[in-house]
């Protein structure tokens, strides 16, 4: 491994514990309602279903470029990954926060949908751009096929975009903002 790699290794577990961290904190010191970290690791735990799936389908679906060492290439990765998914759809959270009027999250509403769904998606196509070729590559399957030519600028070794991690990013927003009505109508 070269500098890159390590750097990409340490960074990746130093923003993972960085959000474990600063949410308990932040919810010790209420800063945050229960609600919102409840949000957090539900969404961690969403998170934790594609990625450890991943992990169960093996190096035939996804592989690094790269083998991590000291053991942190399975499941501590995969983790690493999952309390990433939580902080990633709390910044759509955010979002909605920050551009639309309260109230928030207290019944249907088409533009906090619209708010989480393009927020997933692009930051999946912003995630595969900068790291599909470089730290990992999904393989293209009959049942995971290119759907997206690789793009100028990607990697050399990205094959391209793959309908699978795609495909997550449109139907887990979805999902994440339906149990966000349950949790947060409550408040």
């Amino acid at each position: 491994m070269n500098i890159i790699d390590y750097f990409f290794l340490i960074g990746d577990f130093t923003v993972a514990i960085s959000l474990v961290i600063g949410f308990t904190y932040f919810y010790r010191r209420s800063l945050i309602s229960r609600q919102y970290y409840t949000l957090f690791i539900v969404g961690s735990v969403i998170g934790a279903t594609w990625e450890f799936t991943f992990l169960f389908l093996g190096d035939e679906f996804v592989h690094s470029v790269k083998v991590w060492p000291y053991g942190l290439g399975g499941w501590p990765r995969k983790l690493s990954h999952s309390i990433w998914d939580g902080g990633i759809f709390m910044v759509g959270i955010y979002l909605c926060r920050r551009y639309l009027q309260s109230p928030l999250f207290h019944s249907f509403n088409k533009n906090e949908l619209f708010i989480m769904l393009g927020w997933g998606i692009f930051q999946e196509l912003l995630v595969e751009y900068l790291f599909n070729g470089r730290v990992w590559i999904y393989e293209p399957l009959p049942w995971n096929p290119i759907i997206i030519p690789p793009l100028p600028g990607s990697a050399q070794l990205c094959p391209g975009y793959t309908l699978i991690p795609q495909a997550i990013w449109v139907i887990a927003p979805i999902i994440f903002y339906l149990i966000c009505l349950k949790v947060l109508r409550k408040v």
